[in-house]
C-alpha cells in the first residue's frame, strides 16, 4: 500500500508513530526506573472537574415565555415565514435535480473531496430538513393562532429538565484501578508497552515506505 506524502492519511500514520515511540519511551522508562512511576502519576493523575464545564448545560433556559406571552402575534410571524420558505424552496427544488443540488454543493465546498453520489445525498438531506422544518413551523404557527390550550400542553411536555450531572457523574470521578495495577508489576507492564509499541512503530513504518 502506497501512502502519499503530505496527504490526510500520511500526517496521521506519522502522528501515531510518534505517540507510539513516546509510549516506547514509557516503557523502557518503567523497566529500567520504576521508581519514577510515582512522579509520572503525580503529574498525569490530575483531576478535572466536568460540573464546572457542564453547569452552563444543566440549567433551565425558558424560551417558549416569549411565544407563549404574545403567541398569536408570533404565530402569524411564523406562519408567514414558515409559508413564503416551503413555497420558495418548492419552486426551486422542483427546478434543480439531486445531481445539480450535489454539484453545487461540491463548488461552495470544493476543499472537501467526497463522491458525486455523497454530495447528492447531501443536498437531498439538507432540502428534508429544510422542507421539514418549514412545514413543523406551520404547525405550529397555526396551534398558536387556533389551538393555544394544546400547544402549551405540548410546550410543558417538551420543557422538562434533563440533569447532566447524572449523565457526566461517572466521567467526573478519578479511577487509580489502572494505576495501581501498573504500580503492582511496573517492570512486567513496561514491557507488554514497550514491545506492543515497537511492534505497532514498524507496521506503520511499512506502511509510510509503502512496502
Amino acid at each position: 500500500m502506497s501512502i502519499t506524502p503530505g496527504s490526510t492519511l500520511y500526517y496521521l500514520i506519522l502522528f501515531l508513530i510518534f505517540g507510539n515511540l513516546f509510549a516506547f519511551f514509557i516503557g523502557v522508562l518503567m523497566i529500567a526506573a520504576p521508581q519514577r512511576l510515582g512522579y509520572l502519576f503525580k503529574i498525569s493523575n490530575r483531576w478535572i472537574s466536568t460540573r464546572r464545564m457542564t453547569k452552563p448545560l444543566a440549567k433551565p433556559r425558558q424560551a417558549d415565555r416569549a411565544m407563549l406571552r404574545y403567541p398569536r402575534v408570533l404565530g402569524a410571524i411564523m406562519l408567514a415565514s414558515a409559508a413564503l420558505i416551503l413555497i420558495k424552496g418548492i419552486i426551486f427544488i422542483s427546478g434543480v435535480s439531486a445531481a445539480d443540488g450535489g454539484r453545487l454543493l461540491a463548488r461552495l465546498y470544493s476543499g472537501v473531496s467526497l463522491s458525486a453520489v455523497a454530495w447528492e445525498v447531501i443536498w437531498v438531506t439538507l432540502i428534508t430538513i429544510i422542507l421539514l422544518g418549514a412545514i413543523l413551523a406551520i404547525v405550529v404557527g397555526l396551534m398558536s393562532l387556533f389551538k393555544l390550550g394544546k400547544l402549551k400542553h405540548w410546550a410543558e411536555s417538551a420543557n422538562r429538565w434533563v440533569s447532566t450531572r447524572q449523565l457526566t457523574k461517572p466521567l467526573d470521578m478519578p479511577h487509580y484501578h489502572l494505576d495501581k495495577m501498573v504500580s503492582a508489576k511496573p517492570q512486567l507492564w513496561g514491557g507488554v508497552i514497550t514491545a506492543l509499541a515497537l511492534f505497532s512503530s514498524l507496521v506503520l513504518w511499512w506502511f509510510v515506505l509503502g512496502a
